[in-house]
C-alpha cells in the first residue's frame, strides 16, 4: 500500500489530471487519501449522494448527472482531489467521454486530480492518452492482522490473534477480511485459518476466473513414487527463507496415466489450496477482453497466494499460437507471451503443475520457452505390475469392491483410468466380462508411446519407480 500511496502522491504533485484506480474498495481508497493528503480538499461523488465534502463530512450539492458531475471540476477548489464513483459505468458514452476530456483540461489549470475508483480497466479509446491507471493493493497480511485485533479488542474477546492463522485471509479486500473474521469467531470462537481460506475460495469463486478443486490425499494416488517423493522434498522451499521457492512441474505422458490426479495430490502435500486455471475458458470474442482476463486471473493468483495452480493440457490451452496472427488477430499469442512473462517474473508463492499429453506439441508452441519456465519435466508412464496393484486396492476402497490383486498380471499396458473404468464395469456386468471390454490405449498407441518414452528417457525425470531388473549370464563351472 505503501508503493501504491507514494506513486499516487507523485502523480498528483506532478499534475497528472486523471488516474483510474483498479480497486474494488472504495471506502478503503478514501481512507487512505485522507491520510495522505491531509491538507487538500476530498470531493467526492455518486450517483445517490451528489458531491460530497469527505474531509469536512458534509453534503455539498445534489448533482445526479454524471456529465454535469464531471464538468463540476472547474468549480471545485484548486489542488483538490475529486473522487468521482461510478464514472466507470459510463466510460462508453460519448458525451461522457468529450466531459472528461474537458474536465481534464480544467483539472490541469486548477492542480486538481481525478480520480475514478473501478474494479476493471477498460478505457476506450479515446481516452487512453488522457487517462493513467494505477493499481490498488489488496491489504496485506499485516493490515488484516490489525482489523482482526481491533475487532477482539472491541468487542472485548479472549481471543489470540495469531498472524499465522491470518495468512489464508490475504487476497481478500478489507470488508471480505473482515467478514470471514467475524464468522470465524461466531463458528470457532476464535481465528481460525480453515474458515478463511474457505472464505478466500469463496471469493475465487465469484470471480469466475479460476476453478476450485478439492486436493486429493497421495494415498488416492497408485504408484508415482519418485513423484511423490520430489514434491514432499520441494514443500521444504515454501518455508525455508534460505532455499530458493520452488516455482512448478510440468506432467508429460498419455491420458489416464494419473496427470491431473497428481495436480490434486500435489496441494495436499504441500497444503496449499488448489485451483485450475483454464486458459482456454478465460478467451473472449471481444478485441482486449481475452487478455485483460488472464491478467485478472494472473493478479488473482497471486493475491491468493501461497496455492497450486493447476493448467490442465497445456498443449490445447495454447494451440493456435503459431498461427494467431492470421486466425484470431494475436490474441492466443498475446496471451502466451503474457503467461511466459509472468511465470518468469512473479515472485508470489506458487506451485504450478501443468499437464501435457502431447510434448511435441508443445514444444512447436514455445520452443521449449515455456518448459523453461518449469523446475522440472516428468514423464508419468503406464503402471507396472506393482502400481497396478496398488491401484487395485485404492479402487477396491473407493467402490468397495473385492478384485484380486493378481489380476494386475492380465493388465500389462493398462493405464489407471482403465482399471477404474474396469472396476467400474465389474460391478454391472462381471470381473471377466468387464477384463474383455477394456480395450488398452496402449494397443491403439503403442509406436506414438513408445516414441515418447525414447524422448522422455533422454529430457524428462521418470514420476514411476521402476524395480531393477538383475541381469543374469550362464554361470560355467569350469572344474
Amino acid at each position: 500500500m505503501k508503493n501504491f500511496l507514494k506513486k499516487l502522491k507523485n502523480f498528483y504533485k506532478a499534475g497528472y489530471p486523471v488516474l483510474l484506480i483498479q480497486t474494488h474498495e472504495e471506502k478503503r481508497l478514501e481512507e487512505n487519501i485522507l491520510i495522505t493528503f491531509p491538507e487538500k480538499k476530498v470531493i467526492t461523488w455518486n450517483m445517490i449522494d451528489g458531491l460530497y465534502n469527505l474531509r469536512e463530512d458534509e453534503e455539498m450539492e445534489e448533482i445526479k448527472d454524471v456529465v454535469d458531475a464531471v464538468l463540476k471540476t472547474e468549480n471545485l477548489p484548486g489542488e483538490s482531489i475529486y473522487i468521482i464513483k461510478d464514472l466507470y459505468f459510463f466510460l462508453e458514452d460519448p458525451v461522457v467521454i468529450r466531459a472528461i476530456k474537458i474536465a481534464s483540461e480544467q483539472a490541469k489549470k486548477k492542480g486538481t486530480t481525478i480520480l475514478i475508483p473501478s474494479p476493471t480497466i477498460k478505457i476506450p479509446t479515446d481516452l487512453e492518452k488522457e487517462i493513467t491507471v494505477l493499481e490498488m493493493p489488496l491489504p496485506t497480511e499485516t493490515e488484516i492482522e490489525n482489523l482482526a485485533k481491533t475487532i477482539v479488542n472491541e468487542n472485548d474477546l479472549k481471543i489470540k490473534v495469531r498472524k499465522e492463522n491470518i495468512i489464508p485471509a490475504k487476497g481478500l479486500t478489507i470488508n471480505e477480511a473482515e467478514n470471514a473474521v467475524a464468522l470465524s469467531i461466531i463458528t470457532k470462537h476464535d481465528i481460525d485459518k480453515h474458515i478463511l481460506e474457505e472464505q478466500k475460495l469463496q471469493a475465487v469463486k465469484k470471480s469466475g476466473l479460476l476453478e476450485i478443486y478439492k486436493p486429493v490425499s497421495p494415498e488416492e494416488m497408485g504408484g508415482l513414487e519418485n513423484l511423490k517423493r520430489y514434491i514432499e522434498n520441494r514443500r521444504k522451499g515454501f518455508v525455508d527463507p534460505n532455499l530458493p521457492t520452488p516455482k512448478g512441474i510440468l506432467l508429460t505422458g498419455i491420458p489416464g496415466t494419473g496427470k491431473s490426479l497428481s495436480a490434486k495430490a500435489t496441494a495436499s502435500i504441500l497444503g496449499f489450496p488448489l485451483v485450475k486455471l483454464d486458459i482456454s475458458g478465460l478467451k473472449s470474442s471481444l478485441v482486449g477482453e481475452s487478455e485483460a482476463n488472464l491478467r485478472e486471473a494472473l493478479k488473482l493468483i497471486d493475491a491468493i497466494s501461497p496455492v497450486v495452480v493447476w493448467i490442465d493440457e497445456i498443449e490445447k490451452a495454447l494451440g493456435g499460437v503459431l498461427s494467431s496472427s492470421r486466425t484470431d488477430g494475436g490474441t492466443t499469442a498475446s496471451m502466451f507471451g503474457y503467461l511466459l512473462t509472468w511465470m518468469q517474473e512473479s515472485q508470489t508463492p506458487k506451485y504450478i503443475v501443468a499437464t501435457s499429453n502431447d510434448i511435441e506439441e508443445l514444444l512447436q508452441i514455445s520452443h521449449g520457452a515455456l518448459i523453461r519456465r518449469f523446475d522440472d519435466v516428468f514423464f508419468v508412464d503406464l503402471p507396472d505390475q506393482e502400481e497396478r496393484k496398488e491401484i487395485i486396492r485404492i479402487m477396491n476402497r473407493k467402490y468397495k469392491t473385492q478384485i484380486p490383486e493378481k489380476l494386475a498380471e492380465k493388465m500389462e499396458n493398462w493405464t489407471g483410468a482403465e482399471i477404474e473404468k474396469f472396476v467400474i464395469s465389474s460391478l454391472y456386468d462381471g470381473i471377466e466380462e468387464a477384463l474383455k471390454a477394456v480395450k488398452p490405449i496402449y494397443n491403439q498407441n503403442k509406436e506414438t508411446i513408445e516414441k515418447l518414452r525414447r524422448w522422455a528417457k533422454e529430457n524428462a525425470r521418470h514420476a514411476n519407480k521402476r524395480k531393477k531388473v538383475n541381469k543374469t549370464t550362464r554361470k560355467i563351472n569350469a572344474t
